[in-house]
């Protein structure tokens, strides 16, 4: 579960140290006023490679330059961070790294050594559907690797934690690993200020396959089969799976956590058709700012899955999603 109120909670914040990033500094900072965690600055540099010709005279290997490049990459790169950390509010622990390794690696690596409950990294929005992954690949890589909750942010995007209530929407597939997911949400909702957590589960059925099932179910009810019900329409059957799933969700959130559940702000939302697509929906009419899900959603135990990564709520206007690993 997502815990952040702790007095030993860390949070680890990937930096390329660019001028973009000033929003994603904001953010962290502010959720460690709220929360009370310590901040992790890492830059990565990237590793050195080997290069060779066919020839063996050519042959330039890592050795023969890592002495001339290794300092001043890490110096340049220490002082840098130091200055950030000098810049950003004093009642903040601060701790900084600098590591030579490929971001993804870099990150997962200091979380597990510092045991953080939270990595946070930025995401660039590139222009065109097909060249969108081209700007979060440290994001996408550890969307789908990382065992710690990941925070992906675009750099357009400031969250206010430290003086702001936020709505929090979370996807849940009424699984075990959409359970993960709403653990998660349960736990930020302590953590911070919160309006509401909206609860979502989209069922992967159509409004035609509705139609088409409650014709089946009249000509079941005409010729006897099933108990004639006059007033039976798809609004009618509608209403039943929804409270059906309601009724689900309820005893969910529950089992996940029943004496905070009964003061919760909380708001089941059932939908049906594409996830990602209602996912974005449901974002924009609950104007929430904060999305939870799981990596179940995009990722399956022998591969990635990109057309359902739900990348559209994702860059939705001030949002910032929260990637939970759910198996």
């Amino acid at each position: 579960m997502l815990e952040l109120f702790s007095s030993e909670t860390t949070i680890v914040v990937g930096l390329d140290l660019s001028d973009e990033e000033d929003k994603l500094i904001k953010t962290a900072v502010s959720l460690a006023k709220k929360t009370g965690a310590r901040l992790v600055l890492v830059h990565a540099i990237q590793p050195f490679r080997s290069y060779a010709s066919a020839g063996e005279d050519m042959t330039l290997p890592y050795e023969a330059f890592e002495q001339v490049v290794h300092h001043s990459d890490f110096d340049e790169a220490e002082q840098n961070l130091y200055a950030l950390r000098d810049r950003l509010p004093a009642e903040i622990l601060i701790e900084t790294e600098v590591v030579r390794d490929f971001p993804e690696n870099a990150l997962e690596n200091t979380a597990e050594k510092v045991k953080a409950s939270l990595i946070i990294c930025g995401m660039r929005e590139r222009d065109g559907e097909t060249s969108w992954y081209g700007g979060m690949s440290t994001a996408l890589s550890m969307m789908a690797s990382s065992k710690f909750p990941v925070m992906i942010l675009p750099l357009s995007t400031e969250i206010d934690f430290a003086t702001s209530e936020h709505n929090i929407l979370v996807a849940d597939n009424l699984q075990d690993e959409g359970l993960h997911a709403l653990q998660a949400a349960l736990g930020l909702c302590r953590s911070i200020a919160y309006k509401q957590l909206i609860h979502l589960h989209v069922k992967k059925t159509s409004y035609r396959d509705i139609n088409e099932t409650v014709e089946k179910i009249k000509v079941a009810m005409i010729e006897g089969r099933l108990p004639a019900n006059p007033e039976f329409e798809s609004d009618v059957y509608l209403r039943q799976i929804k409270d059906e799933v309601k009724t689900l969700m309820h005893d969910r959130l529950e089992a996940a956590d029943k004496d905070f559940a009964r003061g919760l702000h909380w708001s089941p939302r059932v939908k049906f058709g594409s996830p990602a697509e209602e996912l974005q929906q449901v974002v924009r009419e609950s104007k929430s700012d904060i999305l939870v899900f799981g990596k179940h959603h995009f990722i399956r135990p022998k591969g990635l899955v990109l057309g359902t990564i739900p990348y559209s709520a994702m860059v939705e206007g001030n949002v910032a999603s929260i990637v939970v690993p759910s198996f």
